[in-house]
């Protein structure tokens, strides 16, 4: 699935990312240029510069695949957020 979607009308994708993005087989999801983060039950959200956070709504039409991307890589999510991930809040794509 990774590299599978195509850019969503929502602003919400997973595509090629820089190569520090693609670690331990990982590469994250984006939404509205934010890289996709998840708390321990799969829930994404993305950090806003100066520290804030926004979830992404249940409510949000693709926030089924934002999930189910956290389900197939959530392994490989974890190994990446702990080797450079967290390096990446706020980290927006233009």
């Amino acid at each position: 699935m990774v590299g599978g979607f195509a850019p969503l009308l929502s602003g919400c994708y997973v595509d090629a990312t820089p190569p520090e993005f693609a670690v331990e087989g990982y590469q994250p999801a984006y939404c509205d240029g934010y890289v996709v983060y998840y708390d321990a039950g799969g829930r994404p959200f993305y950090y806003l510069p100066g520290g804030g956070v926004y979830w992404i709504p249940a409510n949000h039409p693709y926030y089924g695949e934002l999930v189910r991307h956290w389900g197939v890589y959530g392994h490989a999510y974890s190994r990446w957020y702990a080797h450079s991930g967290y390096r990446y809040r706020a980290y927006r794509r233009r």
